[in-house]
């Protein structure tokens, strides 16, 4: 395991960790999601290394140890920044297996993240992951006007609690994980559970807006196979109503080679809930199901 920084295109290192191996089956490229860090996800890369595939990581702008004097530990501003890192720490991992296939997971947040990501680099992957996917929320229009009049009247980077409530970032952290153990080391965790800026709730409701933001796809690899795992616990997908309008944006997108799994007695966070080995191993079944490409 070698972790580093790489650097974003407006010089802000981004805090990166790469699980390296000879002669992958593939690369996995993870975007975790909000108020959280990349060492959240090593125990899952680890079990990706021991099943073949190389995997990459690195702290969201704004999260872990991506941060500097303008993206401090709870700043985000704009998601497209944010793509842009995402897309460089592909190019990174790709030179370093110029002849592999690149997957890309997102989680939560990291799920938003990771159909943005499509708009411009479908191409460049080859199977998709969302975890504890995030549903277009009807209300998301009035979130963000309410947003842009609290940052007027107080600002960018100072806190609010009722924007922090409109993206589950509220301080309550019990929609997280159905694992007690889970909840208790999030909560402990000075890399977890911060308050958002209000530039980064604000930020996160552009971003979900994008989601229906059809133009803007160019669907370049149309049969690409996306996969949701999700609990049935788990109030960011909107439950079955949420998932199907999810899948039903993407088919207008243009994609249309969908799998989804939802797991029983699971909250948010599937890839940490006392099941994961199910979920990790229904992940590698995806990757490892030679599916047209």
């Amino acid at each position: 395991m070698k972790q580093f920084f790489i650097t974003a295109s407006d010089g802000l290192q981004l805090a990166t960790t790469l699980l390296d191996i000879d002669n992958p089956k593939a690369l996995v490229q993870i975007i975790h999601g909000s108020v959280e860090h990349k060492e959240r996800y090593y125990e899952f890369a680890h079990h990706l290394n021991n099943n073949g595939y190389a995997v990459i990581i690195s702290d969201n702008r704004g999260h872990g140890a991506s941060t500097d004097g303008l993206y401090t530990l709870g700043y985000i501003q704009g998601f497209g920044q944010i793509i842009d890192d995402q897309h460089i720490i592909s190019n990174y991992i790709k030179k370093l297996h110029p002849n592999s296939r690149l997957y890309l997971i997102g989680h939560s947040l990291g799920s938003v993240l990771a159909r943005i990501y499509l708009e411009k680099y479908d191409a460049d992957i080859s199977k998709l992951v969302l975890s504890g996917t995030v549903f277009y929320n009807p209300f998301v229009p009035f979130g963000i006007l309410m947003a842009k009049m609290i940052i007027l009247f107080s600002g960018e980077r100072s806190t609010n609690r009722f924007l922090r409530s409109l993206v589950l970032n509220n301080g309550n952290a019990e929609w997280v994980s159905m694992d007690k153990k889970n909840l208790e080391e999030y909560r402990a965790d000075p890399l977890c559970g911060y308050p958002y800026t209000n530039s980064a709730a604000i930020t996160i409701m552009l971003a979900v807006k994008e989601l229906r933001n059809i133009s803007a796809y160019e669907c370049n690899n149309p049969d690409l196979p996306i996969l949701s795992v999700s609990g049935h616990l788990d109030p960011v997908t909107g439950g079955k109503r949420g998932l199907k309008d999810t899948f039903r944006i993407l088919s207008e997108i243009g994609y249309h080679n969908f799998e989804e799994i939802v797991y029983p007695g699971m909250k948010h966070e599937v890839l940490n809930e006392k099941g994961k080995l199910k979920v990790f191993d229904d992940i590698i079944k995806f990757f490892d199901n030679e599916l047209p490409f």
